[in-house]
């Protein structure tokens, strides 16, 4: 039987794995892009918040010194800038990708000149876990950009399943850890993540889409 301080252990290890998971979720729906030779009405802004809210997180374990966060994070902002590279490859809207990557890099270069003039390192760790917490919300929610269409043409072909997928059971880990830990700003900020990817998973099922599955179980199999 576990107790508290093993299940916590558990959970962590879990939710660290299943958030790298979650990032190489995105190789599936880049695979599609290029087994279909295009993104059509895809966005790459899930890819573009991915990779600044991964830079953030990194930015806070770097100043928190946690190794854990420093890792997952890593690897989550080199795997989001080779989506958006494929992305961009395969996509005929490459003036609002690079938009997109200039404003994201932007923000970045304003948050490592922000932390290195902040001598309080409190309050540093303070906006840096608000700023990471906020953009991980909005990486989640960023597919719902596409909302319009998916109800328009009653297809969820533009939408990245397994990413949003991998959301919903990332968000739901930490959301546990949190209720674990008795963090309310944890529980809070995943709950709503989790509902986010719920919500967008419940388009799956009010427009299914057999074009999409198919392409999906495909690159499963590839």
């Amino acid at each position: 039987m576990f107790v508290l301080a093993d299940l916590k252990q558990f959970i962590e290890c879990l939710a660290v794995v299943t958030t790298i998971l979650q990032f190489l979720s995105g190789v599936l729906v880049c695979k599609r892009y290029v087994y279909n030779g295009t993104t059509g009405e895809a966005s790459s802004l899930p890819f573009t918040c991915g990779f600044l809210s991964c830079s953030i997180w990194f930015l806070y374990g770097i100043t928190k010194y946690d190794g854990n966060l420093v890792l997952v994070n890593s690897v989550g902002v080199i795997l989001m800038v080779s989506y958006i590279v494929v992305f961009y490859l395969h996509t005929l809207k490459k003036t609002a990708v690079l938009r997109q990557a200039y404003i994201a890099l932007g923000l970045c270069v304003f948050a490592i000149v922000y932390a290195y003039n902040e001598e309080d390192n409190d309050t540093l760790l303070e906006y840096l876990g608000l700023t990471a917490c906020l953009l991980t919300l909005l990486t989640i929610a960023a597919p719902m950009s596409q909302l319009v269409y998916v109800v328009r043409m009653k297809s969820t072909e533009c939408l990245p399943f397994p990413m949003i997928l991998m959301y919903f059971v990332v968000s739901s880990l930490w959301f546990i850890y949190g209720l674990i830990e008795v963090d309310h700003y944890l529980m809070a900020t995943n709950i709503i993540g989790a509902s986010l990817a719920l919500a967008q998973l419940s388009l799956f099922v009010i427009y299914p889409s057999q074009h999409s599955s198919s392409n999906i179980l495909k690159t499963t199999l590839a």
